[in-house]
């Protein structure tokens, strides 16, 4: 298991403010940057404030790893609400954020296996909107294909078909 978190050990000066009223220790996601996260990991998941506060440890046992789980729970002073963001195959890379007002804040990244470094993510953007438009255009087709077989069949059921 990969994980990497991004607490900074020294808070960047004039960067948000935590609800504890402290300089935030992650970085923030640029919108730039949040585009291709969503787009790349689109499942969104509300991490719950009871496992955040440390009232509830078993929540998320089997779905984040124990590093993820301290990191959340130490990260959690400073924001409003956490999020996890990935894919519909839990283990594919995801990423917690925090949320401080509108601000996004980058806390961690983990993966089964090594993680796809962001400049790689950011440079395939192109190719991932190309294959989910290619796959939607894919299912038309499909739908349309179909429903002309069946306008078909119910021609030919009629004595009306192209003889």
């Amino acid at each position: 298991m990969f994980v990497e978190h991004y607490r900074l050990e020294e808070p960047p000066l004039g960067g948000g403010r935590g609800l504890a009223n402290e300089a935030i220790p992650y970085p923030t996601i640029s919108d730039e940057d949040w585009k291709v996260w969503t787009a790349f990991l689109p499942v969104r998941t509300e991490i719950d404030e009871k496992f955040l506060r440390g009232a509830s440890p078993r929540l998320y046992m089997q779905t984040l790893p124990t590093k993820v789980r301290d990191e959340l729970q130490k990260a959690n002073r400073f924001f409003d609400r956490v999020e996890v963001w990935g894919k519909r195959e839990i283990e594919k890379d995801p990423i917690a954020v925090g949320y401080q007002g509108n601000d996004r804040y980058l806390i961690a990244r983990w993966g089964m296996e090594e993680l796809v470094p962001f400049e790689v993510i950011k440079k395939s953007l192109p190719l991932v909107l190309a294959w989910k438009c290619g796959i939607k255009a894919l299912g038309v087709l499909a739908g349309l294909a179909g429903l002309g077989f069946m306008v078909f069949m119910v021609l030919e059921s009629c004595g009306l078909g192209l003889h």
